[in-house]
């Protein structure tokens, strides 16, 4: 078998990994979010303090974690320029979704924790 061949499967084999991770943060984030719509809902025509918090802090942590996975997904693909060809190019994609999903995935995970606990 050729070399050609074994960097194919491996690239097969991330991708599922990526598509596999994606897919099992849907509970986390069902979860999340249902936790966050109860809050909102119970507290929206008296909003107290802690739920204006949790409001700001509901959006300041989709964009700070879409900033970082953004940059981060943006230096991955610097590496583009230089890929060897196709195989070489697709890796590079997967390495850059990786790296993009990495920072909303942590604060999901923070927040099905700290969720959780209450």
């Amino acid at each position: 078998m050729t070399r050609e061949f074994f960097e194919l499967l491996d690239l097969w084999r991330r991708q599922a990994l990526l598509a596999g991770g994606f897919a099992a943060l849907a509970p986390s984030a069902g979860f999340v979010m249902a936790t966050r719509l109860t809050d909102m809902a119970t507290t929206a025509a008296r909003p107290t303090p802690d739920s204006l918090r949790e409001a700001h802090r509901m959006v300041s942590e989709k964009l700070s974690a879409a900033a970082e996975g953004g940059v981060a997904a943006s230096r991955a693909l610097t590496a583009l320029a230089g890929a060897a060809g196709p195989v070489a190019a697709a890796h590079v994609m997967i390495d850059a979704g990786e790296a993009a999903l990495k920072p909303a995935a942590r604060a999901l995970r923070a927040n099905e924790r700290r969720f959780s606990r209450r």
